[in-house]
């Protein structure tokens, strides 16, 4: 009787420690984007509504996501090498689309994209053209609207995150900052003790899907259908709408 106890548990032990490693283990990057995303430096964690869906969806599916914090385009970099699987809040082009799938979008977001200039200057930039007139900063990588990015008449300096960009535009290397997340900028300029900025008379806006994008040469590709399939079911269950609503957070559907 002893002995078929110890076999048994031995088997019980094997198939534990099998089934462990061959859960499915999705790497995904967050960043500084409040409040849909949010670093802890202190606990070295993210979290927020963008965060905890992905989690889920993942969990349905008999997974977990194991997180770390990059900026944009090097997360962006990873995801297209496949060395990353995931990465939350990817803007939809059909360049991209050469990288990445993109799951059903879990909502959407009314954008306001506007410039950021010094005090005094917010009147400088009324339209569109009036770009040409400045050293406009922006982020490597980042698709802000159709017309602005194939613009070549507007001088563009890179940066390549929200503190670089920060950084260029309180020394001067550039006039004017376009921004899609004004709450992000005005973190980083705040850490800076910089309040010399304000916001320029035109803006652009516009409906942003709110996408997840998977790598094409992720080793897990072939799940990507049993996780879309799942953020869908979440977001027609008002799943999704109850996870914002957690944080306190309008949803837009």
């Amino acid at each position: 009787m002893i002995q078929r106890a110890t076999i048994v548990v031995v088997a019980t032990v094997f198939f534990y420690t099998s089934a462990m490693a061959d859960r499915l283990e999705i790497k995904a990057d967050c960043r500084e984007r409040p409040p849909e995303m949010i670093y802890d430096e202190t606990k070295k964690i993210c979290s927020g509504p963008l965060i905890d869906i992905l989690n889920a969806a993942v969990e349905k599916v008999g997974g977990k996501v194991t997180w770390q914090r990059k900026p944009f385009q090097r997360s962006y970099t990873f995801l297209k090498r496949g060395k990353l699987d995931i990465l939350p809040r990817v803007i939809k082009t059909e360049k991209r689309k050469r990288d990445v799938n993109f799951f059903t979008p879990i909502g959407y977001q009314e954008k306001k994209v506007v410039f950021a200039v010094k005090k005094g200057h917010e009147k400088d930039i009324q339209k569109f053209d009036d770009l040409q007139n400045y050293r406009v900063g922006l982020k490597r990588g980042t698709f802000y609207f159709d017309r602005f990015n194939k613009e070549k008449a507007i001088n563009k300096v890179a940066a390549t995150d929200d503190i670089d960009l920060a950084h260029k535009f309180v020394h001067g290397r550039c006039h004017a900052v376009i921004i899609l997340d004004i709450k992000a900028f005005e973190t980083v300029m705040k850490s800076l003790n910089a309040d010399d900025f304000t916001y320029a008379v035109y803006k652009h806006s516009q409906k942003i899907a709110n996408h997840y994008a998977m790598s094409l040469k992720s080793k897990h590709i072939e799940k990507f259908d049993l996780i879309d399939s799942e953020i869908k079911q979440m977001k027609n269950s008002g799943q999704i709408k109850a996870i914002y609503q957690k944080y306190g957070l309008e949803f837009f559907e």
